[in-house]
């Protein structure tokens, strides 16, 4: 009986054995269908996302993990821990953060899978190794995730259901397929990344500004970009795949050739170099080529080159060539100096009129201060303008200032000077100078002759009154022995007219400008003598006088004169007889900028017939008329209450008519 039992008990452990072996073989093929599984979803996932999720169903099959799931990776540019994937049934996803003390954490410091029921974490948290982090679960299972012994994550699974435990047989399963996870993982997101660096490639390739091509190592294209094919002048379907060399230009074909046979066998060739291509419309572009190797996959030698349109920059560059040339050519023959210095005025440029100007040798003024060009006496005036125009003040832009030539001659110059300016700082001032000593010295000249000129006119004017007054006095003389009243008027109007002239010439000399005669004060001179000379009470007939301030030229001044002495004198002979009182009046204003009216009238007696001014039979009114006419002017006379003589003309200028 006791064998019997003995028996059945062997039995029965061989039995219990046997069915965990059974067990742990169903467990084994679970995990290996789990890493195949894990392994194709790799392949099918459409994102890591997609990915985590597809990991976490397939974990959910081989221990209790539906609920209570997460992946946390660790970012090695950040140093921050990251939770990419996070199912729990008590606590949100957390936000990225620094390493700390939690059961993640252990394990990703360990590199050890880890089953933490509460007894554990209890140990733990007693040594100091973790801390409490989130809510409390009761039972707790991570295990690296490893990459080549280094680890890049944690995979947990946990639950809060009380008394519920994961086995060590969960543990050896997670701890067996995390391996294939981080593969995974990894594998996706470098996945990801060459996607990511490859869509940045062709946007970077297909929106860049230069033209970009490979080619094989027979000469086929194997890929441009449009900017490329908008160079050559060709569609990419026209080009893609044929013999790069056919767009070229016939003078550049064996040159790029030979340096593009070169490099492929590894030789030194400048990586940058030009050539013509010729475009499909028949043109011809200058373009400019940087090319590198690189292998394939395969280990085919390919080459990739940048290419770009120089015609336009390289035919601006030439005409700026031929500007700088031109501008340096005209600037060194420049009939002026030119000088460029900085903020201390030491000299950067100047040309070889400069030398020639203060007679040295360029290489004596290399580097040098301009005050070395200034006379001692205004080297003080010289530097202040430099430091105030340097310094931002405004200053003028043109003066003087006499100059020290090597030998010590004293020179006057004239300098213009502009600020320089980099980037909207002051670094200096061009300047442009000129040697005007000759035309000073004929300033002063001129300056010396205009004032002999200025006394001997003044001189010819007195003369010239002198002879008129003693004409007017032999006329006055001889008058003594006339007894005929009719002869003797006319001895006397004669007399006042050359007056008239003479106080012209007086007014002239007198002046401080003696082209000039300020008319408003001769007709003030000239109505008083006429006055005295007709022996008038300036109380019984009037003058009222309204001229404004007129400067007229001798060439109008004396026939003017001569007309308003006849008409005052014929309004003071004429118009009042018998001892009548009455008024005067004389008004001159200018009409607009060429006009000037003059109006003479009396309230004398006055004239009844008209056709006397019309067809003046006495010599007066016949010189009034011929007169006007020399002023080029026109005469109104008008009949009312007054007599009045309204002439408007124009002031004369021989100048035009010479």
């Amino acid at each position: 009986m006791k064998k019997l039992k003995s028996k059945q008990k062997l039995i029965h452990d061989d039995v219990k054995k046997l069915k965990k072996k059974v067990e742990d073989l169903e467990r084994l093929e679970k995990a290996q269908e789990s890493i195949f599984k894990i392994s194709e979803a790799v392949h099918s996932a459409k994102s890591l996302d997609d990915l985590y999720k597809k990991i976490h169903e397939i974990i959910a099959k081989l221990m209790p993990a539906k609920e209570n799931f997460y992946l946390a990776l660790l970012d090695e540019g950040s140093g921050l821990l990251t939770y990419p994937y996070f199912v729990d049934q008590e606590e949100e996803p957390p936000s990225p953060q620094k390493l700390g003390r939690g059961l993640t954490e252990y394990v990703l410091r360990t590199g050890k899978t880890l089953l933490a029921p509460q007894k554990v974490f209890e140990e733990l948290e007693r040594k100091g190794e973790v801390v409490s982090v989130g809510p409390p679960s009761e039972d707790w299972l991570g295990a690296p995730l490893k990459i080549k012994n280094k680890t890049m994550g944690v995979l947990v699974v946990q639950s809060y259901k009380k008394g519920f435990r994961y086995t060590e047989e969960d543990k050896d399963i997670l701890n067996f397929v995390s391996e294939q996870v981080a593969t995974a993982i990894s594998r996706k997101k470098s996945e990801e990344e060459l996607s990511e660096r490859n869509m940045l490639f062709r946007l970077v390739v297909n929106n860049s500004p230069s033209g970009i091509f490979t080619i094989d190592d027979h000469f086929k294209l194997t890929y441009l970009n449009e900017r490329a094919a908008e160079i050559v002048g060709y569609k990419k379907e026209e080009v893609m795949g044929k013999d790069f060399r056919f767009f070229l230009d016939q003078g550049s074909k064996k040159m790029v050739t030979d340096r593009y046979q070169k490099r492929q066998r590894g030789e030194d060739v400048p990586s940058r170099y030009e050539f013509k291509v010729a475009r499909k419309d028949g043109s011809k572009r200058l373009v400019e080529v940087v090319s590198g190797v690189f292998k394939t996959y395969s280990g085919e030698i390919q080459s990739v080159a940048h290419i770009r349109d120089i015609t336009e920059s390289r035919m601006m560059e030439r005409m700026l060539k031929e500007s700088e040339a031109r501008y340096k050519n005209l600037v060194e023959k420049a009939r002026i100096a030119i000088m460029i210095d900085d903020r201390d005025g030491n000299m950067k440029y100047f040309n070889d009129k400069l030398c020639e100007i203060f007679g040295y040798q360029r290489k004596e003024l290399e580097k040098r201060n301009i005050l070395m060009l200034v006379h001692p006496d205004d080297r003080e005036k010289v530097m202040n303008m430099h430091k105030n125009r340097v310094s931002g003040k405004r200053v003028k832009s043109s003066y003087e200032f006499k100059g020290a030539k090597k030998d010590g001659a004293g020179i006057f110059c004239e300098v213009d000077a502009v600020i320089l300016k980099d980037k909207d700082q002051i670094i200096g001032t061009r300047s442009y100078i000129r040697d005007i000593t000759e035309s000073k010295k004929n300033k002063q000249r001129i300056e010396r002759s205009l004032k002999e000129k200025e006394v001997l006119l003044r001189e010819i004017h007195h003369r010239v009154k002198n002879n008129m007054q003693v004409i007017s006095s032999l006329l006055t003389l001889q008058s003594k022995d006339i007894d005929d009243e009719k002869v003797l008027d006319i001895f006397q109007e004669s007399r006042r007219r050359i007056k008239t002239m003479a106080m012209v010439h007086e007014k002239l000399y007198r002046s401080e400008d003696l082209s000039k005669v300020d008319f408003s004060k001769y007709i003030s001179s000239l109505t008083q003598y006429l006055f005295r000379s007709f022996g008038i009470d300036p109380e019984k007939i009037l003058l009222k006088k309204e001229v404004e301030e007129i400067f007229l030229d001798i060439n109008t001044a004396i026939p003017l004169g001569l007309l308003v002495n006849e008409l005052i004198s014929n309004s003071l002979k004429h118009g009042f007889p018998d001892n009548k009182g009455g008024e005067v009046k004389i008004s001159m204003s200018r009409e607009d900028k060429d006009k000037i009216k003059l109006v003479v009238s009396d309230n004398g007696v006055g004239v009844k017939n008209k056709l006397v001014f019309n067809k003046p039979s006495s010599f007066g009114l016949q010189l009034v008329k011929m007169l006007t006419e020399q002023l080029h002017g026109n005469m109104k006379v008008e009949m009312n209450e007054k007599t009045s003589f309204i002439i408007i003309f124009k002031e004369l200028d021989y100048s035009s008519e010479l």
